[in-house]
């Protein structure tokens, strides 16, 4: 086009050359359809290595020969497949419901083996509050259990997911994070579309002592000179500073708590959005000692959100106080109560806070089920109102005051005292560990929470008991909980429901089949090579009926179908049988889209010889082929030799060879330099045919030059259909069937001895250009394999002389 001018100069553009380079596809990318042990049914995945099977799939036999024949591909030579595992109706996931801490049925969220499959029974979940928000968040661990040799269990592909909310509005929101990630489950909240009720807030960690309103009003105006800055986060906000300096203390009266939380809730919200106004309130703390036995925490909630503090950088409240967590306070998001309940035995948060609580006991022997914290009936007494103690037996200590600190014996205030104790409590239950391999237990803290968890041989499933006495009816029980859920698990767990087993699903039927080319259509670009593995529950008639369909599919995919021999060949004369042999698989096939190669292959499977189809071994023969010599080299002769197989099922003279050979069933021979292929023919092969496509590489030559030009001409859709978009097609195609011509893919000594590409008035008319139609005929002229050398030797006669 040309160029436009404005202004005296020089003016520089680009002209196209109309070259469009036409790259070659691959070749040997092979498509596997059967039955796995694992892995996502109906969805193909991309191997490039057996490895990458294995771990996508598993080794494990799973009644198809799938992994067998994957093996094969990658030994001889195979570097590309797609795979799709199948399965009958009834394969199913292992699943199962958790509970919340209440142990309410209907559960909180329900959990899925994300793959199909008896394997599924082998994954297991733990889950944990010990996150920089122990009331807000959770953290999640998924591993399958794998039994060593010597019956060891141990933990395989474990995933550690941190931080977790059960708020949909959250970036950490369970579903989001989990079912984006996790190769072994897949996560779905019930509660989803339920919207977040009660609130969410912050509980200062620091209990101000009160015995009368006087005192109270007092120690505030004396903890407010300390500090009086603080961050506050609401419904998600970015953290606002808040400044209490200019807060006016109430007067000194019996309305003075009330007055004070209503000063204090109007000033922090002058200074928050209008859209996230807070309350803050007093509520009744611990049960302090002398004087002040009556104690107040200071509370920040929303209705609307969650409420999180931060210190400021200058006159801080917040350490003053003890808010946020991270300080020593406990934020409890709206979304908390909807977390699954923790494994092992864990405190609840109203097991420190409930007035009149006693204690709890923790009882029982490592040996017994239920099991419980100590050996030899010894136990732990967590008392919330005075004293902790245990006995002696089970080597564990605990300071005489709840609410003491470090540095004092008595603290009337409670400051940090929670924590401390439970960090005591915990390390001397770690200590015990250590010192008696026996005792099976390790301790945690977790916030303003208590974790004893299981460990060594108690880790799969155990569940503790856990006894209270004293005023037990005002205290609430802690979690008694296994320390791994199990999908699998059975009925009647508090904090689980509906565990069901998986499946691995039955024999896939042809509908599956026919599922799996669907999606295989919708989901892979290109494969050229289509392998169905024998599956053990198809019978020989079975397994023909699927033969046909296939080959439809290939054909339609520009493919080619390797196919494995029926079981009943048993020798050459079966496999030419008029009611048995090749001709009856020929029925419903297409038959230059295919070949049949035989007999099976011997091969090594964890120690045992196996037989399986040579399918495998020959597609990734193919692969190698193509790689050394092109696709046009016939995947056939001494230098196709078959890799990582024992033997064959049967052994073949030179007379059946040539009784096998005329019927197109290509035989895999044994030689002195090893195993090998011994033939090159598609179905379509028979001598009797007269097929132009009675040669493998033939037709896989055209397959690849179809399927390179089909895509190396797409540009040519929408162009203007006259002579330079002709000649345009004429110098691209061209080009691409000259490189092949070089590279000794045509016979012939010249390009035109070789090949031809023509598109022009010729091809096409101005009827079909009046239709939008631009014809491009392409025609090579193949090298056919030499399939018999011919050796004619001549005895030269002595010359007579005259």
């Amino acid at each position: 086009m040309p160029v436009a001018v404005s202004y005296p100069g020089v003016y520089v553009q680009e002209i196209p050359s109309g070259v469009r380079t036409i790259v070659g596809v691959g070749t040997s990318i092979a498509l596997f359809i059967g039955r796995a042990k694992t892995g996502d049914l109906f969805a193909p995945v991309q191997c490039l290595s057996y490895e990458d099977f294995v771990r996508a799939f598993s080794a494990t036999y799973a009644g198809s020969d799938l992994a067998r024949a994957i093996k094969l591909f990658f030994t001889n030579g195979g570097t590309q497949a797609w795979v799709i595992r199948i399965a009958d109706s009834s394969a199913a996931p292992a699943q199962l419901t958790l509970r919340d801490e209440s142990g309410a049925a209907g559960g909180t969220l329900k959990v899925a083996a994300r793959a199909a499959g008896l394997l599924g029974n082998d994954i297991r979940l733990s889950v944990n509050y010990n996150t920089a928000q122990p009331e807000a968040t959770f953290n999640l661990e998924v591993f399958r259990w794998v039994r060593l040799a010597n019956g060891a269990l141990v933990k395989n592909g474990v995933e550690t997911y941190l931080n977790l909310s059960m708020d949909k509005d959250n970036q950490r929101y369970i579903e989001d994070v989990v079912n984006g990630s996790s190769a072994l489950i897949a996560v779905t909240d019930p509660n989803k579309a339920t919207p977040l009720s009660g609130e969410g807030y912050s509980l200062s960690g620091y209990a101000v002592g009160a015995s009368t309103v006087a005192v109270l009003r007092t120690n505030l105006i004396a903890l407010l000179a300390k500090g009086s800055r603080f961050r506050l986060s609401v419904n998600g906000s970015a953290p606002w500073p808040i400044d209490l300096s200019s807060l006016a203390m109430p007067a000194n009266n019996a309305s003075f708590p009330t007055n004070f939380q209503t000063a204090l809730t109007a000033l922090i919200n002058t200074q928050l959005p209008s859209t996230t106004p807070i309350a803050a309130t007093l509520i009744p703390g611990p049960v302090g000692e002398g004087n002040n036995a009556t104690t107040n925490l200071l509370k920040i909630a929303s209705s609307s959100g969650d409420v999180f503090i931060d210190p400021a950088s200058t006159a801080d409240l917040a350490s003053v106080l003890l808010l946020g967590a991270a300080q020593g306070g406990i934020e409890v998001s709206r979304s908390a109560v909807r977390r699954p309940a923790p494994s092992g035995v864990v405190t609840r948060m109203n097991n420190l806070l409930a007035a009149g609580s006693d204690f709890l006991q923790f009882a029982g022997t490592k040996q017994n089920a239920p099991t419980a914290l100590a050996t030899g009936g010894a136990s732990i007494q967590l008392n919330g109102a005075s004293s902790l103690a245990t006995t002696t037996a089970a080597g564990v200590t605990a300071p005489a005051h709840l609410f003491q600190d470090a540095s004092a014996t008595n603290d009337d205030d409670g400051r940090g005292g929670v924590r401390e104790k439970l960090a005591i409590l915990a390390a001397a239950v770690v200590a015990k560990r250590a010192s008696d391999p026996t005792f099976e237990w390790t301790a945690e803290v977790w916030g303003n929470r208590l974790a004893i968890l299981p460990v060594g041989s108690l880790a799969d499933g155990v569940t503790s008991t856990l006894s209270a006495t004293g005023a037990a009816s005002a205290f609430a029980s802690p979690v008694l909980n296994t320390r791994y859920y199990s999908l699998a698990a059975t009925p009647g767990g508090t904090f689980y429901e509906g565990g069901v087993s998986g499946n691995d699903g039955g024999t896939p039927q042809p509908s599956d089949y026919e599922k799996a080319y669907t999606v295989a259509d919708r989901e892979i670009d290109l494969f050229n090579l289509l392998l169905l593995p024998k599956d053990a529950g198809h019978s020989d008639g079975d397994t023909r009926k699927l033969w046909g369909p296939a080959s439809v599919f290939a054909q339609r995919r520009r493919a080619f179908l390797l196919i494995d021999p029926p079981a009943n060949w048993s020798d050459s004369q079966k496999a030419t049988d008029v009611s048995v042999g090749v001709n009856t698989l020929r029925v419903g096939l297409v038959k230059d889209y295919s070949a049949v190669f035989y007999p099976n292959l011997k091969i090594d499977d964890n120690g045992k010889e196996v037989l399986v189809g040579p399918s495998g071994a020959i597609a990734g023969l193919i692969a190698r082929i193509d790689g050394s010599r092109g696709v046009w080299k016939a995947p056939a002769g001494t230098e196709a030799d078959l890799r990582g197989v024992l033997g064959v099922q049967y052994r073949f003279s030179d007379g059946e060879n040539g009784v096998l050979n005329p019927k197109a069933v290509n035989t895999i021979r044994v030689f002195p330099n090893g195993i090998v292929n011994w033939g090159a023919r598609t179905m379509d092969g028979d001598d009797g045919f007269g097929s132009e496509y009675k040669y493998i590489p033939i037709r896989r030559l055209a397959l690849y030059m179809e399927e390179s030009l089909y895509r190396g001409l797409k540009w040519a859709v929408f162009e203007p259909n006259d002579e330079p978009l002709w000649a345009q097609i004429r110098l691209n195609v061209g080009a691409f069937m000259h490189n092949l011509f070089r590279q000794g893919a045509f016979q012939g000594a010249t390009p035109r001895e070789a090949y031809f590409v023509k598109c022009d008035a010729s091809t096409t008319t101005q009827n079909d250009r009046d239709l939008g139609i631009v014809n491009v005929l392409v025609g090579f002229a193949p090298l056919k394999p030499a399939e018999f050398v011919v050796l004619s030797l001549q005895q030269i006669a002595g010359q007579v002389q005259t």
